[in-house]
């Protein structure tokens, strides 16, 4: 009784319809059970995560490379548009090797933070969440891998 009163609650009809979606959201579907156009969506979504923040940096290394003249930043700019070419054949063509590429991102910054520390300021907290977001981060990235992998293989949605 309690269960179907829920499950018809306008709230829930709102989170069913636009977060928990099996075509547009299939987080909780395995690789191996994907149709395309679910495994589309989902590396649709990561691309659109990691094209953001990658934009972002990158634009703010040509900025400063292009004001400034030094070349300080080359590398972070070379790096950058390398990683958005990669996340385009990612999404374009399902790559494996594209993900590889995608997936230095995290172990980057982790050999940033290994070589040059937190900011000062950081607290133990801090920390601990940055390594923990930038390891599940590199987490996913496994399951990216499994998907794009399996891809040629799955079924259509027409089918």
């Amino acid at each position: 009784m309690y269960q179907s009163a829920f499950m018809n609650s306008w709230w829930f009809q709102f989170v069913r319809k636009y977060v928990w979606n099996d075509e547009r959201t299939p987080y909780h579907v395995s690789p191996g059970q994907m149709r395309k156009t679910q495994a589309h969506n989902e590396v649709f979504f990561y691309v659109v995560f990691e094209g953001t923040l990658v934009g972002l940096v990158t634009l703010g290394a040509l900025i400063q490379v292009y004001t400034t003249h030094e070349t300080e930043y080359l590398p972070v700019l070379g790096y950058g548009c390398f990683l958005l070419v990669a996340l385009y054949f990612l999404v374009s063509r399902k790559s494996p090797w594209a993900v590889l590429y995608s997936a230095s991102l995290p172990v980057l910054v982790f050999g940033v933070f290994f070589l040059y520390d937190f900011h000062p300021n950081n607290m133990y907290l801090d920390k601990l969440l940055l390594n923990g977001f930038l390891v599940c981060w590199l987490i996913y990235t496994t399951r990216l891998f499994k998907i794009c992998r399996k891809y040629p293989d799955m079924e259509d949605a027409s089918k």
